[in-house]
């Protein structure tokens, strides 16, 4: 199998060389490191690299967003985003270019690694990946009625139907199913957002339940189980709408 050649756009030097040695190390090749869009756009051409790694904040000039609306638009390559940005604003701009990830710094390099190897998966066509348009925009890895979880270095495939609850604490999300948790980092509204289930909704600011799984709702409260979910006042009606009741 060829090498796999990355260019890092990245205006913080410490970082850049960070990736860089991170990258080698796990084998591939870094054919230019850039601190802005003009120089990362002519290094694309020269090079024709395998992937983009790409920072968000570039300082003065195009940002990493406006540079993959360009990349997109003139010289089509997959990229993925490394970043500190994670707010609603930015995730809203982000999707907009269909990145084929997204690292949240500081970076791991398990995460690294894996979030490489499935952006290349996903481009070589490997993975069945829907292409409809409204989940085409997603940067998670959903494929068909499943999310690939991060789990120990790797991706796990979770079955939606097997998420019965998610907590959120601070920038954690626990997925529960019958059999494990995963913890992830995340919020609990960019979790809802990407597993785009009709059957999973919010009951508070802390949790996210499968519907179908709730075998009583009391004062305050849903049950599912033996487990005790609270439900927060500003959810309470849109709750009960969803529920037949007699």
């Amino acid at each position: 199998m060829n090498a796999v050649h990355i260019i890092v756009v990245e205006d913080e030097p410490l970082i850049a060389e960070d990736l860089r040695a991170h990258l080698e190390e796990l084998g591939y090749i870094v054919c230019a490191v850039c601190d802005n869009a003009l120089d990362a756009m002519s290094e694309l051409i020269a090079h024709k690299p395998d992937l983009l790694l790409l920072d968000i904040n570039l300082g003065d000039g195009a940002d990493g967003v406006q540079l993959a609306a360009s990349v997109n638009a003139k010289h089509p390559t997959p990229f993925i985003f490394v970043t500190s940005h994670a707010d609603k604003a930015t995730l809203d701009r982000v999707k907009e270019v269909r990145p084929a990830g997204f690292i949240i710094k500081p970076f791991d390099e398990n995460d690294l690694h894996t979030q490489i190897e499935v952006a290349l998966a996903r481009t070589a066509g490997k993975l069945d990946v829907t292409t409809q348009p409204e989940t085409a925009q997603r940067s998670d890895f959903v494929i068909a009625d499943s999310i690939f979880v991060r789990d120990k270095g790797r991706l796990v495939k979770v079955p939606l139907a097997e998420i019965r609850v998610a907590e959120a604490d601070d920038n954690y999300v626990t997925l529960f199913t019958p059999t494990k948790k995963y913890v992830i980092t995340s919020t609990l509204a960019s979790v809802e957002e990407k597993l785009n289930s009709p059957h999973h909704m919010r009951v508070h600011r802390s949790y996210l339940v499968d519907l179908r799984k709730v075998t009583a709702v009391e004062d305050g409260c849903v049950r599912i189980g033996t487990e005790i979910i609270p439900v927060g006042k500003t959810y309470k009606e849109a709750l009960m709408a969803r529920i037949r009741t007699l």
